[in-house]
């Protein structure tokens, strides 16, 4: 095939499509999907951009929405010739909510796609199962996006850095995972509010920064509160909590972050248990060594029964909350804390 095109078909990842496009290879058919909404957003944008042809791009780029979609419209504009161009560009998005019949209509699209025209479906959690989705992944390219586990995030974040053209030091990666979360959208959010405080978008992110921007604009955070509990400071977290629930956040952000915590606990404490020291600890259970110490300090609190029961008593509290009126979330949660921390101060 020319370079328009070549016979490598079937599955993807974003690097491969990048790599493709760049060289100037375009499929016929693009799946860009997944629930992590940031990078799938930015990089449907940046493919779109690419493909979509610069000359007269008003007459070849058509945008359709699931809501509001009609299969016969959508054929009639893929099977037009382009205007003054090479190709013409149909961009689906919300595709996850297309219907089954909808799905079925579209389907000679994917089985006899024509070399005037490029589809970009976009979605979020896509049912591979439907064949119009199975056809795709075997025809064209499917770039899929997870939110990063936990043990991926610090690396993910390294290379959004990079990707933006900035420095950012190790602490400061660890600061940004441990109090923003597993959020990319917000964490890129507050990279940028960073960039703005420090003046330089050459400056070095340093852990300093961090602080003064993030740690000071979220008053107590998640990931203070899940430590004073997992440190078993009851009055401390109790204090806290009221605090964090004073200032209109969310209470099942909170309850998730000590879910992780004391999950973290739990596997560290089981480690520990096999004489596995704090690089290795660090390592297994995906956290940084800054702050393996301090885990480890806490997890030597608990007995490993008591950790199992706090594992326990968490998914009792996401059964209360879940059942619970907004009004009763604080009781359930002070319940909580006093029941983690052991009832210490």
């Amino acid at each position: 095939m020319n370079k328009k095109s070549r016979s490598s078909r079937g599955g993807g990842n974003p690097e491969e499509i990048r790599g493709e496009i760049e060289e100037g290879f375009v499929h016929p058919l693009y799946l860009i999907h997944g629930e992590e909404e940031y990078g799938r957003t930015a990089f449907a944008d940046w493919l779109v951009s690419r493909v979509a042809p610069a000359e007269a791009r008003d007459f070849n780029l058509d945008t359709f929405r699931s809501a509001d979609f009609d299969p016969l419209d959508f054929l009639h504009m893929y099977q037009s010739y382009p205007m003054m161009a090479e190709r013409r560009v149909l961009v689906l998005t919300e595709c996850e909510n297309l219907s089954a019949d909808q799905c079925k209509a579209i389907e000679p699209v994917v089985d006899r796609p024509v070399d005037t025209s490029c589809v970009v479906l976009i979605g979020g959690k896509v049912d591979l199962r439907r064949r119009l989705f199975q056809q795709i992944g075997k025809g064209g390219k499917v770039a899929e996006f997870k939110p990063p586990y936990d043990r991926q995030l610090a690396d993910w974040i390294r290379r959004q850095v990079r990707s933006m053209g900035l420095r950012i030091e190790p602490r400061a990666v660890d600061l940004l995972r441990m109090y923003i979360g597993n959020s990319p959208r917000e964490i890129v959010g507050e990279i940028e509010k960073i960039l703005t405080y420090l003046g330089d978008r050459k400056a070095l992110i340093s852990s300093a920064a961090v602080e003064a921007v993030t740690a000071s604009s979220k008053q107590v955070n998640v990931f203070e509160l899940a430590d004073a509990i997992g440190a078993r400071k009851t009055r401390a977290a109790l204090s806290m909590l009221n605090r964090y629930l004073d200032q209109g956040e969310d209470v099942n952000r909170a309850l998730a972050m000590i879910v992780r915590h004391f999950s973290l606990l739990l596997r560290i404490k089981v480690h520990i248990g096999k004489g596995a020291g704090k690089e290795n600890i660090a390592k297994l259970v995906g956290i940084s060594p800054f702050f393996a110490g301090n885990y480890m300090d806490q997890a030597k609190q608990y007995s490993l029964g008591y950790l199992w029961r706090c594992m326990g008593l968490l998914r009792r509290a996401d059964w209360q909350l879940r059942s619970s009126s907004r009004k009763q979330e604080r009781g359930v949660m002070d319940q909580l804390m006093v029941h983690l921390c052991g009832g210490q101060s």
